[in-house]
């Protein structure tokens, strides 16, 4: 029997023991928790979105002549204006096509042999033809004539040597710059050229972009979008240009979102300003920021330490007994990492973060 007793005692002093510890380590919890006081501060919510640098119209550069470029006559990456030359696209002509060429001004050097004839009287016909038609007649088919014979040789130097002079005008096999801007994309000598048709653009020669009125082009996400304006300012960085921030305005927004992987987003475009000392190349990858709301001198806390439940926001406040209570607040504009709070703490507060 008091071999038992001894057991019985032994048993109830491990157990008091035990809970003793249990109830020491829990009192010392909270005092050994993650703590953040609660100060003031500026929260600025951004929307953000992500794109590339793009220039604000491209020209693709086409052309109706079939063959294959001789000669490339800009470089990529120059700025052009409207009517530089670009390429010179030379025809794919066959032996039979240049024959045929050489023949057709032969037959109209004949041609103006026999008006010649008719207009000078030189045989019983030209003359009953002055009779029936007149002078005037006459006149006109000899002027006829020689326009025929001067375009036959006119389209047979062109073929010949790429170049002709016609009325004071040149024509030749050059393809010209449309529009002003910079190079960005360009064919190679000796690539073949399809002509543009009712039926496709060809081959795309040349492509324009004015580089010095950059545009970001990018998507937004819909919980964003909505707060956006034309007109607001904002801020782009460039993957490829550390450092380097460009300031742009805000000036068109879609209407019509994009759905990616059941995810929505909508277009943005950014006009931007470039400082002369920044060069851009078309499709840098770029992240815009704008603005939509500031809250300045407010209490802030970091977002990790606000509970969410039953419909409700609460954080865990210690006192300056090392007590820990839990208190309802009144959260206001957050940026994702901190947040304005309105009501339920005060400035200087302790309070421990959640989890800990």
């Amino acid at each position: 029997m008091p071999r038992l007793l001894v057991v019985v005692i032994a048993v109830s002093l491990f157990a008091a023991s035990g809970w003793l510890l249990f109830r020491g380590s829990g009192g010392n919890a909270h005092r050994d928790a993650a703590t953040v006081s609660v100060t003031r501060g500026t929260v600025i919510r951004r929307a953000v979105a992500s794109g590339q640098v793009d220039p604000a119209q491209e020209t693709q550069v086409n052309t109706q002549l079939a063959g294959f470029v001789r000669t490339v006559h800009t470089k990529l990456g120059a700025k052009v204006a409207a009517g530089d030359p670009i390429a010179e696209v030379w025809p794919a002509l066959t032996e039979q096509e240049l024959l045929r060429a050489e023949r057709g001004l032969q037959q109209a050097i004949e041609g103006e042999e026999a008006a010649r004839e008719f207009h000078d009287g030189q045989h019983l016909l030209a003359g009953l033809t002055r009779m029936l038609q007149g002078e005037r007649n006459l006149d006109r088919m000899q002027r006829s004539a020689e326009r025929g014979r001067r375009s036959a040789e006119e389209s047979l130097k062109l073929l010949r040597e790429g170049k002709v002079e016609i009325d004071g005008r040149i024509i030749d096999f050059v393809v010209r710059a449309p529009v002003a801007g910079h190079v960005l994309q360009l064919t190679r000598q000796g690539d073949p050229i399809t002509p543009a048709s009712n039926y496709g653009l060809g081959t795309v020669v040349a492509v324009i972009g004015d580089l010095d009125k950059p545009v970001f082009r990018g998507t937004c996400d819909e919980l964003d979008i909505g707060r956006l304006r034309a007109g607001m300012g904002a801020r782009v960085t460039l993957a490829a240009l550390a450092g380097v921030e460009l300031a742009g305005t805000v000036a068109e927004l879609g209407l019509r979102a994009r759905r990616v992987d059941n995810a929505a987003s909508f277009d943005v475009r950014i006009a931007l300003a470039v400082p002369a000392d920044v060069v851009l190349r078309a499709g840098y990858s770029a992240v815009a920021e704008v603005e939509v709301a500031r809250a300045t001198d407010v209490l802030v806390l970091p977002e990790r330490c606000l509970v969410h439940r039953d419909g409700g926001t609460f954080v865990r406040v210690r006192a300056a007994d090392g007590v820990v209570q839990e208190r309802a607040v009144r959260p206001g504009l957050g940026d994702g990492l901190r947040i304005e709070i309105l009501e339920g703490v005060a400035e200087g507060d302790v309070v421990v973060e959640p989890g800990r």
